[in-house]
């Protein structure tokens, strides 16, 4: 099918209730909420105040890349296989969408160039090299590398480097405490989007593509992952949980919340794929699930 036909494919029927829900995922805002929920929880847990600018850069920078890697994907006409409503949707509506990164962008510079602190500047300047890196490789060798190239850990590892920043620079030197906590929910963070990622990749997969190539062709580390999606969520659920009570038991209050809240994460992530395959809940929604199940950190800021 040719790729302007899989741009008109009718948007399926949906029910209103979901509506915003599908939007919240349609206009790429899902990963940016999820980034500066935990950007200021894991700040929170080190008794550090975030004023609004870092979290405004943390949500603007990753809706801009999130936007980018879309219509990239969107563009490529031998990636049509792998097309999803989030895709079509960019390409329909891609000259109102790069009408909007302008102003986007242009208020990000301003706030990075006069309202970052120079520390979190150098760290995020390294994640963007690190971020055009993969771009090239992804979108001009993506099917070449695909094999080898473990993608979704690889967003792990820099999404968990980037909600960590704007708390790690503000970390006082010598505060061993501040920086062991930090490092664990910086880890605990990466675990939750590399399995939050092997399982939409997993979700996502077309059932016939899985009939006519039954190997799909992955890394190690995400292949291990889907077929192991349950035990590794209930793992992480586990060790988050007994990490949370240990921090309890040195006054690490919020701390200990939040890896209780990671925990309730992975446990959701987990009885998801086993709720999967399910004819009634269609792919995208499966998808808004996986990005929602990572926002558990909202509770403890309601409950607060």
């Amino acid at each position: 099918m040719a790729l302007t036909q899989l741009v008109a494919v009718p948007a399926r029927r949906r029910l209103p209730i979901l509506i915003p829900a599908e939007y919240w995922h349609l206009l790429s805002l899902d990963a940016p909420c999820v980034a500066t929920i935990w950007a200021w929880s894991i700040a929170r847990a080190l008794r550090i105040t975030l004023p609004a600018s870092p979290l405004l850069i943390l949500f603007l920078g990753t809706w801009l890349l999130y936007v980018a890697d879309r219509i990239l994907d969107g563009l490529d006409p031998g990636n049509s296989y792998r097309l999803r409503d989030r895709h079509f949707f960019y390409l329909r509506h891609r000259a109102a969408i790069f009408t909007a990164t302008i102003p986007v962008a242009s208020l990000l510079t301003w706030l990075v160039l006069l309202h970052m602190q120079a520390r979190a500047r150098h760290a995020d300047a390294l994640l963007f090299v690190l971020v055009a890196a993969y771009f090239v490789l992804v979108h001009q060798r993506g099917r070449a590398i695909e094999s080898w190239f473990p993608k979704e850990l690889l967003v792990a590892v820099i999404a968990a480097a980037a909600i960590a920043v704007p708390a790690w620079s503000r970390v006082a030197p010598g505060d061993f405490e501040a920086a062991v906590v930090l490092a664990f929910l910086a880890v605990l963070f990466a675990f939750l989007c590399w399995l939050n990622c092997v399982a939409i990749e997993k979700w996502e997969r077309p059932l016939e593509w899985q009939v006519r190539r039954p190997t799909h062709v992955t890394d190690r580390t995400t292949k291990w992952g889907q077929q192991n999606l349950r035990l590794s969520g209930a793992l992480i659920a586990i060790a988050a949980a007994a990490v949370g009570g240990a921090l309890f038991g040195i006054t690490q209050t919020f701390a200990a919340e939040l890896c209780l809240a990671g925990s309730a994460s992975a446990f959701l992530l987990a009885a998801l794929d086993r709720a999967y395959p399910d004819s009634r809940i269609s792919a995208l929604h499966f998808r808004i699930a996986a990005d929602a199940a990572l926002l558990t950190p909202v509770l403890l800021i309601a409950l607060r």
